[in-house]
């Protein structure tokens, strides 16, 4: 059990950080979609995963552990930047196919 390994104040803490890391990760492929104008190999498939994930753990901990704030604050952001990422794909989809075409095209010369 995770308890014994790590003491609660220090579960206390990742769960406060855990959302910083988040906007750093998410963030920055965020903000590099957006200067971009295309999502790269970034799959539909696999964001609407993550969001699906993240609306159903968000149910499932109500459900199990309540309305914990550090918890659900985190799934909140999770849930937050994974449907900007899902925006994206679908609001930039025809940008990444003419760039993803360009490529093909350049490794073909």
């Amino acid at each position: 059990e995770i308890k014994k390994v790590l003491t609660q104040d220090t579960i206390y803490i990742l769960m406060v950080y855990n959302p910083i890391v988040l906007l750093t990760s998410r963030g920055s492929q965020i903000l590099a979609n957006r200067q971009q104008k295309h999502t790269g190999a970034q799959s539909l498939a696999t964001t609407g995963m993550n969001l699906t994930g993240s609306l159903i753990r968000t149910v499932t901990t109500i459900k199990e552990v309540g309305w914990d704030f550090h918890i659900l604050r985190s799934y909140g952001v999770s849930i937050t930047l994974n449907m900007i990422l899902f925006t994206h794909i679908v609001m930039y989809r025809e940008n990444t196919k003419r760039m993803l075409d360009d490529i093909k095209q350049k490794k073909k010369e």
